[in-house]
This record gives C-alpha cells, sequence and structure tokens, in this order.
C-alpha cells in the first residue's frame, strides 16, 4: 500500500512551489497565522511549543511528510507551536485558497487529504497515549527503531525534550545499550 504522503503529493505536485531556509529557521511561529500547507522534501524540522519558560519538543519531521499548523491553516488562528529548520530545508508550500479549490475540484484529492488527516491523528494518539503509559526507556527504544538517523541528525537536547527527559536522562539510557 503506498504511503499516504507520496500519494497526496503526486496529487498536488503541479501546484506546489519551492521554497528553502537554512537550519535554526522559524517555518511556523507560535502565536503568529500560517496559511501554507508544506511538503517537506530535504532536510529536518521539529515542533515545539514554550512551557514555562522553556521549549519543549513534541515532533520531528522528516523528509517526505506534509505539514502545517492546522488551527492557522484551517481557521485562521494563531498557530498553537512553533515548526523550526533544524538542517537546511527544502519546502514546498500551497496556500489554503489553492488547496480548497483543489479540494473540491477533485474528488481522489479529497480522499486521499482525508486520509492524510486520519494518519496524523492516529499519529498523534498514538504520541498522547505512549507519553502517558511508556517509560522513557521505552519510548527512547520505539524512536530510535522508527528513525535511527534521528541521533546522528538532531541535537541531543531536542531528542530529550521530546521524549520528556533531561539531556542526562538521555545520556545514561543511551549508555545503557
Amino acid at each position: 500500500m503506498p504511503d499516504v504522503n507520496s500519494t497526496f503529493y503526486h496529487l498536488l505536485e503541479e501546484h506546489l512551489t519551492p521554497e528553502y531556509a537554512k537550519s535554526k529557521a522559524m517555518i511556523i511561529r507560535e502565536g503568529k497565522r500560517s496559511g501554507k500547507f508544506y511538503y517537506l522534501k530535504k532536510g529536518i524540522l521539529r515542533g515545539w511549543t514554550l512551557h514555562e519558560g522553556k521549549e519543549v519538543t513534541f515532533q520531528f519531521l522528516f523528509e517526505n511528510h506534509f505539514f502545517c499548523s492546522m488551527e492557522s491553516f484551517w481557521y485562521n488562528k494563531q498557530s498553537l507551536y512553533s515548526v523550526q529548520a533544524i538542517e537546511d530545508v527544502e519546502l514546498l508550500a500551497i496556500d489554503k485558497q489553492k488547496t480548497m479549490e483543489l479540494l473540491a475540484q477533485k474528488p481522489a484529492l479529497l480522499a486521499t487529504f482525508n486520509e492524510y488527516l486520519m494518519n496524523r491523528l492516529l499519529t498523534y494518539q498514538k504520541m498522547l497515549i505512549d507519553r502517558i503509559k511508556d517509560k522513557p526507556e521505552k519510548r527512547y527504544q520505539e524512536l530510535l527503531d522508527r528513525a535511527p538517523e534521528i541521533f546522528r541528525r538532531v541535537p541531543q537536547h531536542y531528542i530529550a525534550s521530546y521524549l520528556g527527559i533531561t539531556s542526562v536522562s538521555l545520556s545514561r539510557i543511551r549508555n545503557r545499550r
């Protein structure tokens, strides 16, 4: 079965506009509106929010994935979080008006978009449940199994934040393995 991101990409490909950002650049800013839907062609991004004055990473995005700030894109509200480049990134973007036009005109695109949304919902649901049920060691192992390159491409303090632990605790977990 083809990956939903790949199918969605091929249906939208001719309507996407290239954008580039350097490492550490903000793609989406917490508290600002973002009316674009993006495809990450190259690089790594992290989703994060401020909590009690600290950056808390809740997501990493790797190549060949779509993303947007849902509340901003759909409802024209301020984004609840930021998305930042960890490496130099190559993005493809489409604005909301064009996306809505295409979804109304192309039933196959709408069906794929709905599948994409369900996939994202299930991913976030699993992430929330894992955060409640699993110890950091298990979350670490699952991250390592799912995305082994992360430890080569992402600074350790972002990974620790994502796992909900300190950098020191992450070092201890890694040294036990």
